[in-house]
């Protein structure tokens, strides 16, 4: 008799929030979101409180107050965050050798065997029970035959749910669900899914004209069809926790820098030198990591994971900056670095094009990137930066 995969896939429920709510209880009953406390700030996250009024993660700081004038906001504290992280794993350990991370917050664990007779939906509602009464942090889980549906089955019951997802199942439970609430669909490439009358998963799980797709999910256009259909042949990798690559960049500065503007100087010249090893070596990173030595010589980091694998200027200027804010305090500084990891082959990778760009644009677009580059190394600084539309 065949013996099907038992995957789980372990989502913590509003993390940063619930760490914050875990040191500070009082927290538990009030609109509470995590990001710099200015009208620019930008929310990592919100708390289930925040969210029926609206609030929602990336939500700048005025709108989310807007919708809430009660709200909350607690600055990030990243070095809490990694540690309740650590717990999170560490139990999770205990429970199997199978656990491959997902991010900072979620895992995937194939419990096949490990299950010892115990029904999947009881050792799930334990786990449940033990992450919140050890460490205060509520989950999510879903239970599925292979890690892609596991992940959709997290999703399905938020916060404090557990859902099993089969085979069979697609059909009633996924199918009817927009395409936007696909794992793995950009948010960029869903206008396009739908203009192609691609509204639902069970319209991409159907769709007929795979030719046309696969100008918008280019390589992978027949994974995401098999995914939509519940198929997934990935393994779980448990090795990925120990795999380690990274780029950066850190310069000592003997004078010491003593102006905020200088220190942000610095560090957009150590952003771009970090940028241009990613480009020259095609890969795209996840996690953002920025390290400080102030003058008296105790050294500080915080690290950001996005949400997607990104190479983009814009996207690593603006994440390094919010990070050395939260690091920033009026004294000299001695030591700036800048580093990147998470990183995939931008190969792996499939460009979301949009509806209106076709692959004849990509020149010139390159063109202006050797261009940059040659001025920039002509005068041995970055003195020219590709600009972004505001609009």
């Amino acid at each position: 008799m065949k013996k099907y995969q038992i995957i789980f896939h372990i989502d913590l429920n509003a993390f940063f929030a619930s760490c914050e709510e875990a040191v500070n209880p009082a927290l538990k009953a009030l609109p509470v979101g995590i990001g710099k406390n200015s009208d620019r700030g930008i929310l990592t996250t919100a708390n289930y409180v925040a969210r029926q009024f609206g609030v929602r993660s990336a939500m700048n700081v005025y709108e989310a107050k807007r919708l809430c004038p009660a709200l909350q906001v607690v600055p990030p504290n990243f070095a809490l965050y990694e540690e309740m992280s650590q717990k999170f794993f560490d139990y999770l350990r205990t429970l199997t050798d199978q656990v491959e991370p997902a991010s900072i917050d979620e895992a995937y664990l194939d419990m096949t065997e490990s299950l010892q007779g115990v029904h999947p939906v009881k050792v799930a509602e334990n786990i449940l029970k033990t992450l919140y009464r050890k460490h205060q942090l509520p989950a999510s889980i879903g239970i599925a035959p292979n890690m892609f549906l596991a992940k959709m089955a997290s999703d399905m019951k938020k916060p404090m749910g557990i859902t099993v997802l089969r085979k069979r199942d697609v059909k009633d439970k996924m199918w009817p669900l927009p395409i936007e609430a696909m794992h793995g669909i950009g948010k960029k490439t869903v206008p396009n899914l739908k203009l192609l009358g691609i509204q639902t998963i069970q319209d991409l799980a159907n769709f007929e004209d795979v030719e046309r797709l696969r100008k918008f999910l280019g390589s992978q256009t027949d994974q995401y069809i098999g995914r939509a259909r519940g198929d997934d042949m990935r393994k779980l990798d448990p090795s990925k926790a120990e795999e380690v690559h990274s780029i950066g960049n850190s310069r000592t500065f003997e004078g010491f820098l003593h102006t905020y503007d200088d220190m942000i100087q610095k560090l957009s010249i150590l952003t771009d030198s970090v940028i241009e090893r990613l480009l020259n070596h095609a890969l795209a990173c996840k996690t953002i990591m920025v390290q400080v030595r102030f003058s008296d010589f105790t050294q500080q980091s915080r690290h950001f994971s996005l949400p997607y694998h990104t190479n983009d200027a814009g996207d690593l200027h603006e994440t390094v900056e919010f990070l050395f804010d939260e690091l920033y305090r009026d004294q000299p500084v001695h030591l700036l670095g800048v580093s990147v990891s998470n990183l995939e082959q931008q190969a792996m990778l499939f460009k979301q094009l949009n509806l209106f760009e076709t692959p004849m644009t990509e020149p010139e677009e390159d063109e202006v990137q050797t261009v940059l580059k040659q001025i920039n190394a002509h005068y041995g600084q970055t003195v020219l930066r590709k600009g972004f539309d505001s609009h």
